[in-house]
């Protein structure tokens, strides 16, 4: 009767243990696609290479998502499910605006360079369906009239897709903090003193200013002159609030467009 353990030749190398295998869901595979990002950027993250930090072959991955297109604008719109809905009952619009797209930016910064995904999109997954919809909600309760609140969500996005992805270029020069950036902002500062005064007088005169603030200021300033402008269209309830669009009849309304955050 032959023997169940003959053992093997010792020349020959030991098998490897199989890698345990974590069961395939769509949800598995955005895990590990923001778990690239967050280490490689977003140029790391391919389909075969997802699949690979999976263990398994590319063509699972097509079960849950269509093409590479499709996975990422899912990974922004998981992304964007961490920013905390702005509370449109807050007691001062302002301030729950200006909060909320620091908290969108700082979501943005702390996932790399994910936020290029934004780039020329509008966003319609739930998450940012949800959110679009509460900071509308917020500018709206504000009594800015509709079309004010509808091109503002775009331009707002903008700003705060530019600032983070501005951090993310940093980051990857290794300008990781504020200290780190110093070396550059100032031979910038220096180079625009050296400038000829009598071709360029305002760029000398203003190249200490020109660097000036850190990013969280800078950012701030960019929201103040937006919000600024944004408070010259709000009213305290009235005509312009909440009650006009309650009362309003189907089709009396201006159509108006925006993107989302």
């Amino acid at each position: 009767m032959p023997s169940a353990a003959i053992p093997a030749p010792p020349w020959r190398a030991p098998k490897k243990a199989p890698a345990d295998r974590q069961p395939l869901s769509a949800e598995a595979v955005l895990r590990t696609a923001l778990r690239l990002v967050d280490r490689d950027g977003l140029d790391a993250v391919s389909m075969r290479r997802v699949a690979h930090e999976l263990g398994t072959g590319p063509a699972s991955l097509y079960v849950y998502f269509a093409n590479k297109d499709e996975l990422l604008e899912q990974l922004l719109d998981r992304v964007v499910g961490e920013i905390p809905l702005p509370r449109a009952d807050a007691p001062d619009w302002r301030a729950e605006v200006k909060a909320s797209c620091f908290a969108s930016r700082n979501v943005f910064v702390a996932h790399r360079d994910l936020v290029r995904v934004a780039r020329a999109n509008i966003p319609t997954g739930p998450n940012s369906l949800r959110y679009t919809e509460a900071m509308l909600a917020v500018l709206r309760g504000a009594g800015i009239p509709d079309r004010i609140c509808a091109w503002s969500m775009d331009q707002m996005s903008m700003v705060i897709v530019a600032d983070s992805l501005e951090q993310a270029v940093h980051a990857d020069l290794g300008r990781q903090s504020e200290a780190d950036a110093e070396p550059y902002l100032h031979q910038v500062r220096d180079y625009l003193a050296s400038l000829p005064a009598d071709e360029f007088p305002n760029l000398v005169a203003l190249a200490p200013t020109m660097i000036e603030g850190s990013g969280d200021e800078r950012f701030a300033f960019a929201l103040d002159l937006m919000l600024d402008g944004l408070a010259r269209h709000a009213r305290a309830g009235g005509e312009d609030g909440p009650a006009r669009h309650a009362r309003a009849r189907p089709g009396t309304e201006t159509p108006s467009t925006g993107g989302a955050a």
